[in-house]
């Protein structure tokens, strides 16, 4: 969690960067998409968990236990040599 907190850190600030060196761009009007953009998917995604949960409980639990189990074994993989 602290790797992806300081990866969105940093691609943040970068972002921010992009918006000082563009003078015509309003950043107000672009923090508010961006924010109104993130603040609905995410909304829309709690949403729709919450009422595909009991319908799709076991098959996603395993779904997401496969692909975790899979990342694993490339990261292992990766380490051994065996990929590029």
């Amino acid at each position: 969690v602290l790797f992806l907190a300081v990866a969105t850190s940093i691609d943040a600030l970068a972002t921010g960067f992009a918006f000082a060196l563009v003078p015509e761009t309003p950043i107000a009007q672009a923090a508010a998409w961006i924010g109104g953009i993130t603040f609905s998917l995410s909304y829309a995604g709690v949403i729709a968990g919450s009422r595909l949960n009991n319908r799709f409980r076991k098959s996603a639990e395993f779904a997401g236990g496969a692909v975790l189990i899979a990342i694993g074994a490339k990261a292992l993989l990766e380490h051994l040599q065996f990929f590029g």
